[in-house]
This record gives structure tokens, C-alpha cells and sequence, in this order.
């Protein structure tokens, strides 16, 4: 495939400033979408990502939006199966053909988009990415400001010949949006403040691509009061890159990831959110939040007490604990494969064997072939206490 940059721009349809004589305009805010991650290495949980893209199109054009923002970390890396890839652009072709392009998708770069290690080997040149393909293919509008330009001109309008540009206007509503800026893009924010115009009967939303700290435990992020200066310019913050949804005095917003891209992120508040802006000169906004129809994870904890005399023995005492817990959960084997959950397993206590450990892949095909799985996680957590009582099982 040719790169981003040798393709020649094919500009999607232009955007008129529509009347505004309804004052109403309505989007969908998502992120962390992830396209192209392969979880544990397996073909299912890679296709759940697309799904949740697909899904994610799909109520932009049930609710009848007039655009979709997406905050970053589209895709989880270069690295990128070509048919996952085409999956993707096939996705995007269908959504244009079927809105006639009049629901355009507006992207900023995440870290995943830009990383710059993939299989060991560094890209030299920052501008390579799939988002970027994407947009020369007039399938989205992908937003970034020059921030070594003067102030008046970091936010370019956005120019659907060359495919490049800081800001877009539909209607009424005024995008702002740059790429990841680094984990603590402090430096810059005063920056962006003074690039923003806050003109009147303008509602305007600025996209970033960071996390703000305390909102998840353990993991960095700008602290709230220093951002809190761009509100006197910016009406709604769309960020995008904490996998865990929160809503920040009502003008900050993060939806979390579409689909959990970690097991931890099963247990975090995550979706996108629809937002309906009404107003000419004061502006008033709903917001509903969405909550997509992710993978179930399923999370089991085993204690191992005693030596088992072979594997058969061990794996056939995994089997029964599991099957009087999907017995008591209701989960039968003749629901869809589409809806079967990954399993998480937690092996406590001892190794079950005297010299060797559990053999992961082993397990996971026995407990797909006796369960109504897709597949299987098992985390080894033995102590190197030795216990001599041997289970007969």
C-alpha cells in the first residue's frame, strides 16, 4: 500500500455554513477505539474493536448527527493487519456512501496513532500514521494545529484540497483539535487558549488528547486547575486517552475506550456520549451517554491447595469448578457465539505439578472446547510453598 503521503487528497464534501435558523445541533463523542488491537492474540477480540466501530457509525446515523468526533488512539498502533485495515476503510467508505457524506468524522491523533516504536524498529518521520491515510482518502476530517506558527494562524481552517488544518466549522459550532502532545502537555495550553477565538454565537470544542489527574488511580495526568483557564474559550473539551468515562463541571468530557482493551478496563465506565447543543447566542447542551454492546468478561479466582498426580487430573478438577459456576450464572452453550465472554482465570494457592508449570495453551483449548467461551486468560499466581497432600481427583 502506497503511503499516506504519496496519495493523491480526494476532499470529502465540503462543509457549508448551514442555517442556523433550528439552533440545534447534535454529535456523538467517542475514543480510544483501538482498531487493529489483537488481545491475547485472539481473532475474535480483534474483530470486537471493528464492531464497536461499526456500532459507533451506526448510532450517528440513528440519532441523525451532524458529525462524530473521535479523541484519539483510533488505531492501537502501525502495526496493522492488512485485513483488519481494509475491514476498516471498507467501514468508512459505507458510512459516507450512506449519509452522502454529510456526517463528517473529525479525528485527532492519540499516542497509539503516532507511536513511533513498532517491532523494534523507530519512525523517523512523525507524520505517518492510519488516520492520516484515512483522511487523504476523504473519509475523515483529521484536525492538528501548527503550534510554531504565530498565534492567529495555529489554527488553520481546515482545507479539504491539502487534507490539513487546526478547525472546522459546521453550523453554528466551531472545532478546535490538535494531535497527543505528550502525557503532560502543560507548555502548550496557554498556547491554545490565545489561538481560540470565543466569538459571540460561536459554541466552540476543543479535542485533546490527555488524561487529568485523580480521575484514574496510579496513572498521570494534568492537574484540573490548570486547564481550567481554556474554558473562558472553549464550550466543550473533548478529550480522549483515560479508558474510564467522567464528566468534568460540566464542560469536560471523556467517554473512556469503545471496547476494554486491557481485562482492568471491564471494570471501568466506559462508551461515548450524544450531545445535543441548542442555543444562538446562549447556548444550552444535553448530554446522554451510550454505552455500548461490548465482549463480556468473565473473572474467576481458584485456589490450588493440593499436588495434582497429571494434567488430566488437574484440568479435569478446572472443569467442574467453572461448570457449577456457569450453571449458577445460567450461561449455556447454545447461545450465539457472538455472545460468548472471555474468560479470566486466576490460578492462587501451589503449583498443582511437582516440576513444571500450567501449561496455558493447554488449558484454554480445554476450557473453549467445555465452555461457551471465545477464549481464555490464565494468570499463575503460586506461592513456592510446597504441600505435601496429593489430590486424587
Amino acid at each position: 500500500m502506497s503511503s499516506p503521503n504519496n496519495l493523491e487528497c480526494q476532499p470529502i464534501t465540503t462543509i457549508s455554513l448551514q442555517d442556523i435558523s433550528n439552533h440545534v445541533i447534535k454529535f456523538i463523542h467517542a475514543s480510544d477505539i483501538h482498531l487493529g488491537s489483537h488481545q491475547y492474540e485472539n481473532t475474535l477480540r480483534s474483530d470486537d474493536y471493528i464492531n464497536a466501530f461499526e456500532e459507533i457509525l451506526a448510532k450517528a446515523i440513528d440519532h441523525s448527527v451532524n458529525f462524530v468526533l473521535l479523541g484519539g488512539d483510533v488505531f492501537n498502533s502501525l502495526e496493522m493487519l492488512p485485513g483488519k485495515l481494509t475491514n476498516v476503510i471498507e467501514i468508512l467508505n459505507n458510512f459516507k456512501k450512506a449519509t452522502s457524506g454529510e456526517i463528517p468524522i473529525i479525528a485527532i491523533e492519540g499516542n497509539h496513532d503516532i507511536r513511533r516504536f513498532s517491532r523494534g524498529v523507530r519512525f523517523s518521520h512523525r507524520d505517518q500514521s492510519w488516520l492520516k491515510l484515512c483522511a487523504n482518502l476523504g473519509l475523515i476530517v483529521l484536525l492538528d494545529a501548527d503550534l510554531q506558527a504565530p498565534t492567529n494562524l495555529i489554527f488553520k481552517p481546515y482545507d479539504f484540497e491539502k487534507c490539513e488544518g487546526g478547525k472546522i466549522q459546521i453550523k453554528n459550532v466551531v472545532i478546535y483539535g490538535t494531535r497527543y502532545l505528550g502525557e503532560a502537555p502543560v507548555s502548550t495550553l496557554s498556547q491554545i487558549r490565545k489561538a481560540i477565538k470565543k466569538e459571540k454565537g460561536k459554541f466552540n470544542i476543543l479535542m485533546q488528547h490527555f488524561g487529568i489527574e485523580g480521575q484514574m488511580a496510579n496513572v498521570p495526568g494534568i492537574q484540573l486547575e490548570l486547564i481550567s483557564p481554556l474554558h473562558h474559550r472553549v464550550d466543550y473539551l473533548a478529550l480522549g486517552h483515560f479508558h474510564k468515562q467522567f464528566i468534568l463541571e460540566d464542560w469536560i468530557y471523556n467517554p473512556g475506550s469503545s471496547e476494554s482493551v486491557c481485562s482492568m478496563d471491564f471494570f471501568l465506565k466506559r462508551g461515548i456520549f450524544l450531545v445535543e447543543v441548542k442555543g444562538r447566542e446562549a447556548f444550552s447542551k444535553e448530554v446522554q451517554i451510550i454505552k455500548l454492546k461490548n465482549r463480556n468478561y468473565i473473572w474467576r479466582t481458584l485456589k490450588i491447595r493440593y499436588k495434582f498426580r497429571s494434567k488430566e487430573s488437574f484440568y479435569a478438577y478446572l472443569v467442574e469448578h467453572l461448570k457449577i459456576y456457569f450453571k449458577s450464572q445460567d450461561i449455556k452453550n447454545d447461545q450465539s457465539r457472538d455472545n460468548f465472554s472471555f474468560l479470566i482465570l486466576k490460578l492462587e494457592g501451589i503449583n498443582p505439578f511437582k516440576n513444571k508449570n500450567v501449561n496455558q495453551k493447554e488449558i484454554q483449548k480445554v476450557l473453549i472446547e467445555e465452555f461457551p467461551i471465545i477464549g481464555a486468560k490464565v494468570y499463575q499466581k503460586f506461592k513456592s510453598r510446597v504441600n505435601t497432600i496429593v489430590n486424587y481427583f
